[in-house]
């Protein structure tokens, strides 16, 4: 990986706390919980639904592969319950907001200590086949985009209207 692609996954990886900050943050609970038709989450739930892929998925899988060599994989959770299970819909967005806020912070200052070849350290995965950090990366980048555009589209389709 090129020093300009390492440079733009983190800037990429950096701007979902702002988004969620700026769109989000103080947002009324009412428009957070509203459950939209759409979408089988509603906003609340998609904020705490990312905060917990990040403490719960990402962060410990990166962290993984960086800090052991050609470690297996934590497994996945079971993250289609999380939503009842932890009472997603109950929560407050703001400090879903403020949690994920600090756990990227402190991914994206990992990432910038990297040398680039910690960028390809493996791991494996339960079938077998390997990832690279670099992978697990554009992974959690390519969650980041998927929820940004449907929580985007439910704010479009006058969700909050």
């Amino acid at each position: 990986m090129t020093a300009t692609r390492r440079a733009y996954l983190i800037e990429q990886l950096a701007e979902m706390p702002r988004f969620l900050a700026e769109v989000f943050q103080g947002m009324p609970r009412e428009h957070l919980a509203r459950a939209p038709e759409e979408d089988n989450l509603s906003l609340v739930e998609h904020l705490w639904h990312i905060k917990d892929c990040e403490s719960d998925l990402y962060y410990p899988r990166i962290v993984q592969a960086l800090d052991h060599d050609k470690p297996a994989l934590l497994p996945m959770p079971d993250i289609g319950s999380w939503p009842l299970a932890r009472a997603y819909a109950q929560r407050d967005g703001d400090d879903a907001i403020r949690e994920f806020t600090t756990l990227r912070r402190h991914l994206i200052d990992r990432l910038q200590d990297l040398e680039p070849s910690q960028f390809e350290r493996v791991s494996i995965r339960q079938n077998g086949s390997t990832y690279e950090v670099y992978d697990l990366l554009e992974h959690l980048a390519d969650h980041d985009r998927d929820h940004r555009w449907r929580m985007a589209a439910l704010l479009r389709r006058g969700l909050l209207a």
